[in-house]
């Protein structure tokens, strides 16, 4: 029997996008370059949103990281673990439906794309209208970075997670610990926005700290 994905509710997580990383390149949306493919992700995700193509939306995402976010959400280990073979797409379902009821998709529309490499992994900054932004994160193409992007709302939440993971054993633990330390580069891309409180970039540095443990 499939196992059911759990829901995770959808808070607004969008992160204000009036700074920008230090060293990217800002290009504007009539370029052809990877920027213009980063802006049409978004837009083609948005549509599916929009659309009710929940699915769809979820093909555009990283779906991996999902696993830390059921946990962030109040999932236990067992719960994430048991979704990393099958499960972690009808998440990220889950998690765009949320965001079609919590925000006027069809409002929102792209401005501007930054482009930086952090960690050996390029992320481009894709910044909305209504001062919002998603990050994406290039892994084979460019898909929605639900960590980075959304981190620095979450980032007690995960820090507690990556807790959980570090005090246990066993192949579940494990699993989880690489899912975890793979996010590494997405943390640091939401920790070096600008315009960050300093509490929260105080926190995402902690948490780097945290994934770098787990790595060792």
């Amino acid at each position: 029997m499939r196992r059911q994905a759990p829901v995770i509710p959808f808070m607004l997580m969008l992160v204000m996008a009036t700074g920008c990383f230090s060293g990217s390149t800002t290009t504007t949306l009539d370029a052809v370059s990877d920027s213009r493919e980063a802006a049409e992700v978004v837009e083609a995700l948005l549509a599916a949103v929009d659309g009710g193509d929940f699915e769809g939306a979820a093909a555009l995402t990283l779906t991996d990281q999902m696993a830390w976010v059921v946990m962030a959400e109040g999932g236990t280990l067992n719960q994430a673990a048991g979704l990393l073979e099958d499960g972690l797409d009808e998440v990220a379902a889950n998690y765009w439906q949320g965001f079609s009821e919590t925000v006027e998709v069809a409002d929102i529309g792209v401005r501007a794309v930054e482009e930086q490499e952090v960690d050996e992994s390029r992320f481009a900054v894709v910044a909305l209208n209504g001062q919002l932004q998603l990050i994406l994160r290039n892994s084979e193409g460019w898909r929605v970075d639900i960590i980075a992007s959304f981190a620095p709302t979450l980032v007690n939440r995960l820090i507690e997670a990556a807790r959980v993971v570090e005090a246990n054993q066993g192949d579940q633990a494990t699993s989880m610990r690489a899912i975890l330390v793979a996010q590494r580069p997405s943390v640091a891309a939401a920790a070096g926005q600008s315009g960050l409180p300093e509490g929260t970039r105080t926190e995402l540095l902690a948490l780097l700290e945290q994934l770098d443990d787990l790595a060792e």
